[in-house]
């Protein structure tokens, strides 16, 4: 599947692969981030353990935390009914480009494309891992025998879901994305704005911005088959 993604014509952008959740997965998620009573840590473990690997690319429809609040207002807290999940497309459409858009500098949010999104449709994307090819670095391919970039699996070290702040419009969304920090920079000069847990109302929020700067997140990376 890396291979097959490395031959896409997404290969040139930022991030265009995550290891995403099923939809039971972000249900779960949905109920604990409201406060909703855990479930049992045996329980819990055994989730975990049934847990498929889901590969997310452009154009394909995965399940997306979204706010059922408008987020230019946003909330003090996460109470029951303020999230739910959303089944949506990864891409935004436009006349101007046949590819969809899915990646979204967070510089850009005055942008006209962006703006109505950043300002009211701000959501959460919760994934495992996420892919990134290499600026300069490739490797042979073993099902072409030509060279193609290397790419690298990126996760948080302890942290088994990692939250991306994205927006939606309609059924369609983006993954945002910011300056990339000191561990993710010699790959890409760009990264995920990746979100803590306790940062998701802020990014569900007025805010958003003061989240810019990713310069602290931890991250871990090992070269991807």
């Amino acid at each position: 599947m890396v291979e097959l993604w490395a031959v896409l014509p997404y290969c040139e952008a930022m991030c265009a692969h995550y290891t995403g959740f099923s939809d039971e997965d972000i249900d779960l998620l949905v109920a604990q981030l409201m406060g909703e009573e855990p479930q049992s840590q045996e329980t819990q473990s055994q989730s975990n353990q049934d847990r498929k690997r889901i590969d997310v690319y452009p154009q394909q429809v995965a399940p997306v935390i979204v706010p059922t609040f408008d987020t230019s207002v946003g909330v003090p807290q996460f109470a029951q009914g303020t999230l739910e999940r959303a089944d949506l497309e990864w891409g935004y459409s436009s006349q101007w480009n046949p590819r969809p858009i899915f990646n979204t500098r967070i510089e850009s949010a005055d942008k006209p494309i962006w703006r109505s999104s950043m300002e009211h449709g701000r959501c959460v994307i919760a994934c495992r891992s996420f892919y990134e090819s290499s600026g300069t670095e490739t490797r042979i391919s073993e099902r072409t025998g030509r060279p193609i970039k290397q790419q690298y699996i990126f996760t948080i070290p302890n942290m088994p879901v990692i939250f991306i702040g994205g927006i939606r419009r309609d059924d369609e969304y983006s993954m945002v994305t910011t300056r990339a920090n000191a561990l993710m920079e010699p790959v890409h000069a760009r990264m995920p704005l990746i979100l803590h847990p306790t940062e998701l109302t802020t990014w569900l929020g007025p805010d958003y911005m003061r989240l810019a700067d990713r310069s602290q997140v931890p991250l871990a990376l090992h070269k991807a088959d």
